[in-house]
């Protein structure tokens, strides 16, 4: 489902779990420890030649047509969120595989998402499309992501049973092979 409506079904008690929270903690809401480390990255096809800073990055982005995952500013540098007015066009999207096809596509300049996410929509969509070369641009900071509950006993359940995939290697040979079937 969508970030938006996770946070909201949560936020209401009709899920019990979310991982892509906006963090916004309110009453009844329980932060776990760290289960994943995003790094978003902006993807740019190579021809562009565009160069980005990673100090003056927005200013970098703002002749730019930008598409982000939906609710990006919510898990991004304030910055960015601060200063969308000044790019070209800015647009979200709740289906992050059709990131790729409008940045393949040269309907956006670039494009905001998560590095392993863009890898693994990218080897989907190269099975039926060309594509074309592109570069990875990694302007912010990886962050660690909890996950969020409405129940804090879940939530310790939770933060125990990660610290033992953790400690006997399981979360290790999870985070190798993400992009396989892992079950």
């Amino acid at each position: 489902m969508s970030n938006q409506r996770a946070d909201a079904l949560l936020n209401q008690g009709h899920v019990d779990i979310a991982l892509n929270y906006s963090g916004i903690l309110i009453a009844g809401i329980y932060r776990s420890q760290s289960v994943v480390s995003y790094e978003n990255v902006v993807v740019s096809l190579k021809k562009s030649n565009f160069t980005i800073n990673t100090i003056n990055t927005i200013y970098d982005l703002a002749t730019k047509s930008v598409l982000a995952f939906q609710n990006a500013p919510a898990y991004l540098p304030k910055e960015f969120g601060h200063n969308l007015e000044n790019l070209r066009g800015y647009e979200e999207i709740f289906n992050q595989q059709a990131q790729i096809h409008h940045l393949m596509a040269g309907w956006v300049d670039m494009t905001i998402l998560d590095r392993l996410i863009f890898l693994h929509y990218l080897k989907e969509y190269q099975k039926a499309n060309a594509t074309k070369d592109f570069v990875i641009h990694a302007i912010f900071p990886p962050v660690a992501r909890p996950a969020y509950f409405n129940n804090d006993l879940l939530r310790l359940q939770f933060d125990k049973g990660l610290a033992n995939i953790i400690q006997s290697g399981e979360y290790r040979t999870i985070m190798i092979n993400l992009d396989k079937q892992y079950t």
